[in-house]
């Protein structure tokens, strides 16, 4: 897992991000698969709503471009149409609160194998917006983190064979983070949002709000009704479980929510050593992915949003361990 620092502007802090890589013989445009002309098409057609809204992801997308010396344009087409085009995003996650009243976030992100040294755990402190540490599959957007009012939020993604003009998953888990401050907030943004793609993000704060969000293009529902709360890649509410995909390779969605559900079955509060217990697969399967299949839990998390530190697992959580890492804002 790289590990990165990033302050400034949005353009520095993408100039970073990119100089790094290019330091490690890396450019970045040669790593992203081909582009179509579909994809061309649809991210033209995206572009007006991040000029528009976000601006600084543009600007930031295009400082990884200077930084790393890479094709800009072929950064771009591939940023903003992921998670619209892409069905290979799995993961797991997990919130709640313990027995101090601290309220827990865990998460594994399962993806490929081979883009593993790819995969970067940040720190990212702009200059308007708030600083957070996340992790994420492919810079400027995230999958998961947490920001320094204590917000966290999760994405579990969940694959439409629909193309809808929008802001995509991982956009929006970066986008939540640098704006919001809490649960409210965060679910207050998603309603203005124009969405792109289907996912569902556990969010949760440090005054113990939680949720999770099950959002798409047509629809946002919103589930707080249980002590615990967990994602999968499917939707689980009545309104939200007609858009579920058909005939694809979730990794074991329904398997792993099976899980969730026995083991939080007659629990009402965590601990984090039974969070690690279930996100290790001990309670049932959750990470014992066979890397033959190119899949795998590519690294696990778990934010304890009233303290300053999180649990961080470099790999599969069921072969590899966590480190206490204390958050530096």
């Amino acid at each position: 897992m790289n590990n990165l620092n990033l302050v400034g502007t949005p353009r520095e802090i993408g100039f970073q991000y990119g100089k790094y890589f290019a330091e490690q013989g890396v450019n970045l445009s040669s790593t992203l698969p081909s582009g179509t002309k579909e994809r061309k098409e649809y991210t033209e057609s995206v572009k007006f709503l991040y000029k528009s809204d976000y601006p600084a992801i543009l600007e930031e997308i295009e400082g990884v471009a200077q930084g790393n010396g890479c094709d800009a344009e072929a950064l771009t087409q591939f940023l903003l149409s992921m998670y619209v085009y892409t069905a290979m995003n799995f993961c797991t996650c997990i919130t709640g609160l313990d027995h101090r009243g601290h309220l827990l976030l865990g998460r594994n992100s399962d993806f490929l194998t081979a883009m593993q040294p790819m995969y970067s755990h940040c720190v990212i402190k702009p200059t308007s917006g708030y600083a957070f540490t996340g992790n994420t599959t492919a810079f400027v957007e995230m999958e998961d983190g947490i920001n320094e009012k204590g917000f966290a939020v999760g994405l579990t993604f969940i694959y439409s064979a629909q193309k809808h003009c929008g802001l995509n998953a991982g956009m929006i888990v970066r986008i939540l983070l640098e704006h919001c401050a809490s649960v409210d907030e965060a679910i207050a943004m998603l309603k203005k949002m124009k969405i792109g793609s289907s996912q569902v993000l556990t969010m949760a704060d440090s005054t113990g709000n939680k949720a999770v969000v099950e959002c798409s293009a047509q629809h946002i529902e919103i589930i707080q009704s249980h002590s615990i709360l967990y994602s999968v890649n499917q939707f689980v509410s009545d309104a939200m479980r007609p858009y579920n995909p058909r005939n694809i390779d979730d990794m074991e969605s329904g398997l792993r929510l099976k899980t969730c559900q026995k083991a939080f079955q007659h629990q009402n509060v965590l601990s984090m050593e039974y969070l690690k217990d279930v996100l290790m697969g001990k309670q049932g399967f959750l990470c014992q992915y066979d890397r033959k299949r190119g899949g795998d839990t590519v690294w696990s998390v778990i934010y304890d949003l009233n303290d300053e530190k999180i649990q961080f697992c470099d790999g599969n959580p069921s072969r590899e361990v966590y480190e206490t890492i204390k958050i530096d804002f």
